[in-house]
């Protein structure tokens, strides 16, 4: 018998407390309106054959895989391998003559730092629960997909996986979990296109703050309580993502090319700050009277990627009907 179960999870954005956070800091997270979507699929093989198939469909880079479940290897591509981890976890609930088909398409946008990969781990461990308890245990789901994080990533900071599972909002640091009812409307993600490596940010940080211990520390803490401003303050987010970014700037982490940007946007009262690791990436913006195609024109010559305009503090994993 054929049975089919259909999830998706949300991306997240940093909004304030980049850099901060790894340093015992309160950061703010959200959730985005952006979302992966995964349908998983058990039925049975039409063929004699005796072992278990995996088809695996990549719908936005046309990208397939079919692996036959009772000979894995150790060359697949780091997503199958994520696939695999999870499979191994419930295939007592699955037979020698099943085919497990696996189908992902996604909104959120990959190495721009807004958790895809976290939506993908969470989206994967949530359809197999689905299927074979009939259920979404977010705890367990939350649990095992911070596993698959690891395969990804080495050693996350959970935060991802625990936005994309939970949704809303989250003020998160080493001793503290904590969602919140914070919201957003009008806020847009510019993608600068210009490329950047998380890992050497937060090294260029650390050897900033090693150095400069006593403005360091003064620094990560101004971080930390305009993290709690908007919190608090959320009328005043505007302003407070300009003293972030001036922070942030301080930490060594802006370009040229970045605080160009952000003053251009500044001139006309759209105010701006990195959101992630910074050195390229995205800037989020806040803007009631600028359409996506106004700011590009005033961008023109930024060469930007691509910019979105999201919700933030959206549901998390939620099983949907259509794929």
């Amino acid at each position: 018998m054929k049975k089919t179960v259909i999830v998706s999870s949300p991306g997240k954005l940093i909004i304030g407390g980049e850099h901060a956070v790894v340093y015992g800091r309160r950061a703010l997270v959200t959730s985005i309106g952006m979302r992966l979507y995964m349908q998983l699929t058990e039925e049975e093989q039409t063929n004699e054959s005796t072992s278990p198939l995996l088809k695996v469909s990549f719908q936005d880079t046309n990208q397939q895989h079919l692996i036959d479940l009772s000979n894995i290897q150790n060359s697949y591509p780091i997503e199958i391998q994520g696939i695999l981890f999870v499979y191994n976890r419930f295939k007592s609930f699955v037979s020698d003559r099943s085919q497990l088909n696996i189908q992902v398409h996604s909104e959120i946008p990959i190495g721009a730092g807004l958790g895809s990969s976290a939506a993908f781990s969470v989206c994967l461990v949530g359809c197999f629960y689905l299927l074979y308890h009939k259920t979404l245990n977010r705890e367990d789901i939350n649990e095992l997909s911070y596993k698959v994080e690891c395969i990804f990533h080495g050693t996350p900071s959970g935060i991802d996986n625990t936005i994309s599972t939970y949704g809303q909002s989250l003020v998160y640091c080493r001793a503290v979990k904590k969602h919140i009812n914070f919201r957003l409307s009008n806020l847009a993600i510019i993608d600068t296109g210009i490329p950047k490596s998380t890992k050497r940010m937060v090294e260029l940080v650390r050897l900033f703050v090693e150095s400069n211990q006593q403005e360091g520390e003064r620094i990560l803490n101004d971080v930390e309580r305009c993290v709690d401003s908007m919190i608090e303050h959320s009328e005043q987010i505007g302003q407070l993502f300009q003293e972030n970014q001036q922070l942030l700037k301080c930490l060594g982490v802006s370009t040229l090319e970045i605080d160009n940007i952000i003053e251009i946007l500044a001139k006309k009262n759209i105010l701006a700050k990195i959101t992630g690791a910074g050195g390229g990436g995205c800037l989020i913006a806040l803007t009631s009277c600028f359409t996506k195609d106004q700011i590009l024109d005033l961008l023109q010559d930024n060469h930007i990627k691509s910019i979105a305009f999201v919700e933030c503090g959206v549901e998390g994993l939620r099983e949907e009907q259509t794929f």
